[in-house]
This record gives C-alpha cells, sequence and structure tokens, in this order.
C-alpha cells in the first residue's frame, strides 16, 4: 500500500514459538523496503540498527532479524519472562521507536552493502566448498535458490530434507558459515517442503538434543 494509505497508529501481531524462544512480529507496513538485516549480538546494533539496539536492551535478547514486514526475536535459553509477556514488552518498543522516525537502519550500512551478484557468488561457494562436501556423508545438499537484495533462499534436498535436525543444520552451522563469509547477508529463508522428505534417519530428534 502507499505509505498515504497508512494509519497513524501501527498495528503489530506476534507469532510465537517457545521450542526455539523466538517471537516474529509482523507489522503493518515495511521495517524495511528491500534489503535485510541480521542483527548477532548488541555491539552489532549499536553500530548498525537502532530498532536492534532497542531490543537488545531487554532482557535475554540473542539476535533480531528485520526483513520486509517482519522482525525476529530470539532470545538465549535461559531468559526468565516467559513469551508472552515479552512479546508485549518487544511489540511496545517496536511500535514507539518506528512512530519516532529514528531509521530503523543506519543509512551507511546501506550504502556499504555489496552487489546482489557479489553476495550470491561469496555464498555459493560456501555450498560448494564448505557445505555440500560437510553433508554428502548423509546424503544431504543444500541449494541456493535465488538472491533478492541481500534476503538468500535455500532448500535442503536429500537427507536433509523431512530431517528433524534439518532446523539445527540450517541455524547452528550453515547460517554461520554464510556469514563468516560474507557478514552482509540479511535474512535466510528455507523454501524446503519438508513435508515431502522422505526423512531417512528419524522421526523426532535424539533424546537430549533441542531445536
Amino acid at each position: 500500500a502507499e505509505k498515504s494509505g497508512w494509519s497513524d497508529t501501527i498495528r503489530i501481531k506476534a507469532r510465537l514459538d517457545s521450542g526455539v524462544n523466538t517471537a516474529i512480529f509482523m507489522v503493518d507496513r515495511p521495517v524495511l523496503d528491500r534489503d535485510s538485516y541480521c542483527c548477532p549480538d548488541a555491539e552489532a546494533a549499536e553500530a548498525h540498527s537502532p530498532l536492534a539496539a532497542a531490543l537488545f536492551r531487554l532482557t535475554g535478547v540473542e539476535s533480531v532479524v528485520l526483513h520486509g514486514m517482519t522482525i525476529t526475536v530470539t532470545r538465549n535459553p535461559g531468559a526468565a519472562e516467559d513469551m508472552e509477556a515479552f512479546a508485549r514488552t518487544a511489540g511496545a518498543e517496536i511500535r514507539a521507536h518506528l512512530q519516532s522516525g529514528m531509521p530503523v537502519l543506519n543509512p551507511d550500512y546501506l550504502e556499504r552493502m555489496p552487489a546482489e551478484e557479489t553476495i550470491r557468488e561469496a555464498v555459493q561457494r560456501v555450498i560448494d566448498e564448505q557445505i555440500n562436501p560437510g553433508i554428502a556423508g548423509h546424503s544431504g545438499y543444500i541449494t541456493l535458490n535465488r538472491v533478492d537484495g541481500n534476503t538468500l533462499y535455500i532448500t535442503m534436498g536429500g537427507g536433509c530434507q523431512g530431517c528433524a535436525a534439518s532446523s539445527i543444520t540450517l541455524r547452528g552451522g550453515v547460517e554461520r558459515e554464510f556469514r563468516e563469509a560474507m557478514p552482509f547477508v540479511g535474512a535466510i529463508l528455507d523454501e524446503t517442503d519438508h513435508a515431502a522428505g522422505t526423512n531417512p534417519y528419524f522421526d523426532a530428534l535424539p533424546m537430549g538434543m533441542e531445536a
């Protein structure tokens, strides 16, 4: 919608996933128009994103991802406040920041953003040289479908499609390697149809392993 049609009241909905201590806030207007931003810690937030910095001041925040009309906030497992109470506090913080007119992401960060093709080449190199050789022993592989700005769209195939540990593989290893190779990588979106996978190894996570 055109900005002239937006109401003064910013509406925000939250979807909670207590299993991974994550709250996804859906705003009724774009938070970032095109690019996305993944903030791994408070230091990076203070340097690059006033909105992420405000969220990191809340107790237990571990990471913040800004993408389109969504803000994904993950807390560390030891955070004491329950997710619903946290979501109310974080939602109020997001609304206040957006209403203030302050930038979501500092302009200098956007100015330094590499070209889309540069990001694609760096990520594809990591997939070819590090990730796929590493998961080939489990008959798995990852495909980079496309890069939109600095947002990655991937699919997981072979033994990774439908595997109960695929989310751990993605968050714990793949995302980290992508960001080490190209720090400007923003949101990483998994387009895999996991329901269609053969799930060859196990239907649930092994005892003691948490998603």
